[in-house]
């Protein structure tokens, strides 16, 4: 059983109960793998029904735990039980502190640990556990409360312990989170083979698990990383592209293997800037370039035609691409279009002859006009926006 810790989620659609005030949905799953755990060979059906009854309120106990704490910061929550176990989902006001973080984390198992001694000093003032049924329905209480809450202080991500070890480990968030995720597969690993040393098969594979998560998450977050190295190498590139260097084309080029399956975005804005600047010959090499996966649109073609003579091609394309689709991208490649063939001054008649264009259309054209050197152009294409 892994009770779940505190996030920043929502639940998802369906009926919800009330509990405690907090929005509460459980699922089937829960249910079925609550009595799935506690089943053995030999049980009686009242037994189990203990066990399903006591372990469902432990956890939902536990979420109760974290979900106090989170109030207490101004946070809604809400709380879920699937799977294993279950999550509160908060989203404070503010951004909360590290040591805020850590209390609603250890909130959930100090619920339990605080239930699990009120059961502990009844114990102590009946004289025992007792017998028979009864002495099963406190041991199972003591485990729930006290045993998972231990459990869950392991510093495994994503127990209560891990994400406590992650606001405690040095560098920002997603560094905090990387380190703890690479302590997580070294802790639950050393605890998988001791399981299977002992014969806890069942606890082996719910950890290989988490480790499998973990690593996913690792390998994830390197790809991120990444990612958005290239990201800020691409910008980078493109305000060169922007300020006329051309060798920023080549780098482009190479920028475009690495941003795949996300790439024709960045190629269309890369074609766009290049004809816009002048760079006929860069715009046609980054469209012919382009991969048979990766289609792009047809105005971006008509765009490279008129960037490559001068205006005289595309433009009358680019013309009936607008009034089919007046969107923005379409206008500010017809303002670049009509700029080659030194006709930006018939962009607004173009842009009004398709009837009542919006507002943001009509914007980025005029933006791109006055980027152009037309200002005139521009306050035309303003003006439709008056009528």
């Amino acid at each position: 059983m892994i009770p779940g810790r505190a996030g920043a989620a929502g639940l998802a659609g369906g009926a919800t109960l009330n509990i405690a005030g907090f929005p509460t949905k459980v699922r089937p799953t829960f249910l079925i793998l609550i009595a799935f755990v506690g089943y053995y060979p030999d049980i009686t059906f009242a037994r189990l029904a203990i066990w399903v009854v006591v372990a469902s309120a432990a956890v939902m106990w536990h979420e109760l735990g974290h979900a106090t704490a989170a109030r207490r910061l101004g946070a809604s929550p809400t709380i879920e039980l699937y799977g294993f176990g279950g999550a509160t989902m908060w989203q404070p006001p503010t951004d909360p502190t590290r040591g805020q973080l850590i209390g609603v984390s250890f909130a959930g198992p100090l619920a339990g640990f605080a239930l699990g001694a009120l059961m502990g000093a009844g114990v102590a003032i009946a004289g025992g556990v007792g017998s028979g049924d009864v002495r099963y329905f406190v041991l199972v209480v003591l485990w729930t409360n006290v045993g998972w809450g231990l459990v869950n202080l392991v510093p495994v991500l994503p127990l209560d312990g891990g994400h406590i070890l992650a606001e405690l480990l040095p560098g920002d968030r997603t560094t905090r989170n990387r380190r703890a995720a690479m302590v997580s597969v070294v802790v639950a690993g050393i605890a998988i083979v001791w399981m299977l040393s002992v014969g806890i098969v069942f606890g082996a594979l719910i950890l290989g698990w988490i480790v499998l998560s973990n690593l996913s998450a690792l390998n994830s977050g390197r790809a991120a990383a990444k990612r958005e190295a290239i990201e800020d190498e691409a910008r980078e590139a493109l305000t060169r592209l922007g300020h006329g260097d051309r060798s920023a084309i080549a780098e482009i080029q190479k920028l475009l293997v690495g941003l795949r399956p996300h790439s024709s975005p960045f190629r269309a804005v890369a074609i766009e800037t290049a004809a816009a600047t002048g760079d006929a010959a860069g715009a046609r090499l980054l469209l012919d370039s382009s991969p048979a996966e990766e289609p792009l649109p047809p105005g971006l073609y008509a765009l490279v035609f008129a960037a490559e003579s001068a205006g005289r091609d595309g433009t009358s394309e680019l013309s009936e691409i607008f009034r089919r689709e007046p969107v923005g991208r379409h206008a500010r490649w017809l303002a670049i279009a009509l700029r080659w063939g030194d006709r930006l001054g018939e962009l607004a008649p173009i842009l009004g002859s398709v009837g009542r264009v919006d507002s943001a259309v009509l914007a980025e054209a005029a933006a791109v006009a006055e980027g152009l050197g037309n200002p005139a152009a521009a306050q035309d294409v303003r003006s439709l926006d008056l009528r």
